[in-house]
């Protein structure tokens, strides 16, 4: 493990890369072989939320042994007063439910808890980790290659959920672009956890519509995304945000043997 994290402090760029695609491996591997199909009447979503959150555990452990649960924004809440810059992110997630939602109430439930776990688990592994080993580029290309990386991750839906190549293409653009805001977000507070909310009842919200949103309102918000990452960065994406990893202080609650510690 430490080996490994000597490695993404040498070479950020291929680490992220790396660890994208030992995640989108072991999300694949207990999606598709080790569990067998969860989805009973009373939770249909049952087996995607064992699933994001054995990958979740997986990145904490990461994170928690490399003693970067603080700086990557995972253990830290940021301070309340500095969740306003997540607030134009939150509204347009909940554009999306102007139409309404539809669905029995038990689907209803079920589709937001297994959302908002789908939501932990990506900011947790792309804002959280991915980002963090991207940061010594600067915010700016730490940014672009967390958008980057997470919208081409999505290209597993077609590749192995049965989606459409067309949804796909789209989904990927959207999601790379949603990821660089969250970059943009994750230096400005400090914290993770305003963008799991915002993700998570942004996909809840889109998913559980009873029609797609009107394509102009998609591209203004591809827009919206783009240029909002872009003034994140440039204001926020300084200072603190950007010191060396292993030149923060770690979590008290970290091993202080790991913290800090490169091989």
């Amino acid at each position: 493990m430490h080996r490994w994290k000597g490695h993404v402090s040498r070479h950020p760029l291929w680490g992220a890369v790396e660890f994208t695609f030992a995640w989108h491996a072991v999300l694949l591997l207990f999606a598709k072989v080790v569990l067998p199909p969860l989805a009973p009447s009373w939770f249909p979503d049952l087996g995607a939320t064992v699933v994001n959150a054995v990958c979740f555990a997986g990145a904490w452990v990461v994170l928690w042994r490399w003693g970067w649960l603080r700086v990557s924004g995972v253990a830290a809440l940021g301070g309340p007063r500095r969740w306003w810059p997540a607030l134009p992110m939150l509204l347009v997630a909940c554009s999306y439910a102007v139409a309404g939602v539809e669905g029995r109430t038990t689907l209803l439930a079920g589709s937001l808890i297994s959302l908002l776990w789908v939501s932990v688990n990506e900011e947790i592994y792309s804002r959280g980790l991915v980002q963090q080993i991207l940061t010594p580029l600067g915010a700016m290309r730490a940014a672009i290659g967390v958008g980057f990386l997470f919208g081409v991750g999505h290209l597993q839906n077609y590749l192995f959920f049965g989606a459409s190549l067309d949804d796909t293409l789209w989904q990927m653009l959207s999601a790379g672009l949603f990821g660089f805001t969250c970059a943009g977000l994750r230096y400005a507070i400090g914290s993770v956890w305003p963008m799991v909310a915002v993700h998570g009842l942004d996909d809840f919200f889109q998913i559980r519509s009873p029609g797609a949103a009107p394509d102009w309102w998609q591209v203004g918000v591809y827009v919206f995304h783009a240029a909002y990452g872009v003034w994140l960065l440039r204001r926020y994406g300084t200072g603190d945000a950007l010191l060396a990893r292993d030149g923060v202080r770690a979590d008290p609650d970290e091993r202080p043997e790991q913290a800090g510690a490169v091989d």
